[in-house]
């Protein structure tokens, strides 16, 4: 593939929000004070998105999860001591209104760690419809404006998009 085609796919990936951006990746090995934990957490079911809320804002905070399972939370936190790890349990996640329980667990060695999801044999991006929002099953219907693609699920889709592309309102 020549450069400008890869340039406009990966141009669109990013649009589409197919690909959420770009990063380095350090091996935790060489950082100084630099401790990984995961901490189970059961919630309140009539709470978890205010939970999920202040989880999510937090500067020790890398990833939330919601799970099934024993537990409804995997947070994921880096702290740089025990001590810190101790303050971000008694204080920050105790001030949390609607955490029943947690479990915590440090991590002492990464033995194999591959960020974000990987793309398989059977496996595939969803597309979805520009108008309506449902996730397109089979062939999409596509429309090309000033380099970008839009996908449709069906006809009256389509006509939809049609018209108000006509009429200069394109559809966000």
């Amino acid at each position: 593939m020549s450069v400008p085609t890869i340039r406009q796919r990966l141009s669109r990936l990013l649009s589409e929000g197919v690909i959420r951006g770009f990063t380095v990746l350090l091996n935790p090995r060489y950082i100084s004070g630099y401790h990984d934990v995961f901490i189970w957490i059961n919630v309140k079911p009539s709470e978890i998105t205010q939970v999920v809320n202040k989880l999510v804002d937090m500067e020790e905070v890398l990833g939330v999860y919601r799970i099934i399972g024993e537990h409804d939370l995997l947070v994921r936190v880096v702290v740089q001591s025990y001590a810190d790890l101790d303050e971000f349990i008694s204080r920050r996640l105790s001030s949390i209104r609607g955490i029943l329980s947690l479990r915590t667990n440090m991590v002492i060695n990464v033995l194999k760690d591959n960020p974000g999801p990987r793309l398989m044999p059977g496996m595939g991006l969803r597309v979805y419809c520009a108008v309506c929002g449902k996730e397109i099953d089979g062939r999409p219907i596509k429309r090309r404006i000033d380099e970008k693609e839009y996908y449709l699920c069906c006809s009256t889709c389509a006509s939809y998009f049609d018209k108000k592309t006509a009429m200069g309102r394109l559809i966000k």
